[in-house]
């Protein structure tokens, strides 16, 4: 969803897989999930980090946003820690 325009060909593989990875965090935290650690081996594959996150929120938020009100779990609450 996220690189699918003009986007992909402005961004490198590094910012593509840590944006998606994120976007994959939020939605299964959203829905109950615990991935573990998981997201954050999978970043440091692409040597991702702290400032592309940042940099890229916008667009996590968006696309996570989407797909939760695409499956209709837009809204419900975190599941207890």
């Amino acid at each position: 969803m996220m690189h699918r325009t003009e986007r992909r060909s402005i961004t490198s593989k590094c910012v593509r897989e840590t944006e998606a990875e994120a976007v994959a965090y939020v939605v299964s935290h959203a829905i109950g999930l615990d991935t573990g650690s998981a997201t954050q081996d999978y970043i440091q594959l692409y040597p991702g980090n702290a400032k592309l996150l940042t940099e890229s929120l916008e667009y996590i938020q968006q696309t996570a946003s989407a797909i939760l009100q695409g499956i209709g779990a837009e809204g419900e609450s975190s599941p207890p820690l």
